[in-house]
C-alpha cells in the first residue's frame, strides 16, 4: 500500500476513534523492526482544550495492518531509516508526519526480542539513558 495512503486511512480513523467534538490529535507509532510490529499512542485536544488520552484500540484492521509498510516503504524510497513516527491531524483532516530514529526504542526491541527480562531492561534504561522508574 502507498504511503499516502496510509497517512489518508490514518486520517480518517481517527476522527472514527474519537467520540466528542476535538480540534487536533497527535498519534504516535512505535516500529519494532524484530517482529515488524507497531505499537501506537496518542492525544488529542477536546473542544474545551484539554488533553485527552487517545484510544487506538479502535482502528480498523486495515489502519492497524497498513502501519508497518509506512517504516518500509521509507527505507524501500530512500530515505533514512526510522522507528518512530509523529502524525499531527486536525479536525478539518490536514496533516504532518514527522519521522525519526529512536535507539532507544531500538535497543528495547533487541533486549527482549533476545528474551530479556523487565528488570534487566529497567536497569539497562538507567544506566544508558538516565532513566528512573517512578
Amino acid at each position: 500500500m502507498k504511503t499516502e495512503t496510509i497517512y489518508e486511512l490514518l486520517a480518517a480513523a481517527i476522527p472514527e476513534v474519537i467520540t466528542e467534538p476535538w480540534t487536533i490529535a497527535e498519534l504516535n507509532i512505535q516500529y519494532l523492526v524484530s517482529s515488524h510490529e507497531t505499537e501506537c499512542d496518542g492525544t488529542y485536544l477536546d473542544a474545551s482544550g484539554e488533553v485527552q488520552v487517545l484510544s487506538t484500540e479502535g482502528f480498523p484492521d486495515e489502519v492497524t495492518e497498513a502501519l508497518p509498510e509506512l517504516f518500509a516503504n521509507r527505507t524501500t524510497d530512500g530515505h533514512p531509516p526510522a522507528n518512530s513516527l509523529q502524525m499531527t491531524i486536525s479536525f478539518q483532516g490536514r496533516f504532518a508526519v514527522d519521522y525519526e530514529w529512536d535507539q532507544e526504542i531500538q535497543d528495547e526491541d533487541d533486549h527482549f526480542s533476545k528474551g530479556g527480562t523487565v528488570k534487566e531492561w529497567i536497569q539497562i534504561r538507567k544506566d544508558k539513558y538516565g532513566y528512573t522508574p517512578e
